[in-house]
């Protein structure tokens, strides 16, 4: 009887490696499969950083630019006031209420006035 268990025996752990060396292979391919993962979602990650900062820049280059129209505005609307009568400019070019840009429309004032003391200053803008 000895021989016949020691035969069993050596089938069991000839069965016993082979289903530790199938688990052991499903572990490195999900291991592999695992860090390919990350790696993606880590690029992914950085790729949106990339992105959400040229969108910020846009955003702030966009903010200039309305600022810079708004001052072109209000200098062109006070060259032709006369014909914008009962017309309350600064109202008319308030902030949506952001908070960027609280002192604009004050400095506008300021510059108006300014302007209108000094008419025919020839001082010009260029934009880039």
């Amino acid at each position: 009887m000895p021989p016949k268990r020691k035969s069993t025996t050596d089938e069991e752990d000839d069965e016993y490696r082979r289903k530790r060396d199938r688990n052991n292979q499903a572990v490195k391919r999900s291991r592999v499969k695992s860090k390919m993962k990350t790696e993606e979602t880590q690029q992914r990650v950085n790729d949106l950083r990339l992105k959400n900062q040229v969108l910020e820049e846009k955003i702030d280059n966009q903010k200039k630019e309305l600022k810079f129209l708004k001052e072109l505005f209000l200098t062109q609307a006070q060259a032709k006031a006369d014909k914008l009568v009962g017309i309350n400019l600064n109202e008319l070019l308030q902030d949506d209420g952001d908070g960027d840009n609280e002192d604009e429309g004050e400095s506008s004032k300021k510059r108006f006035k300014e302007q209108s003391k000094g008419e025919g200053s020839g001082r010009s803008r260029s934009r880039k």
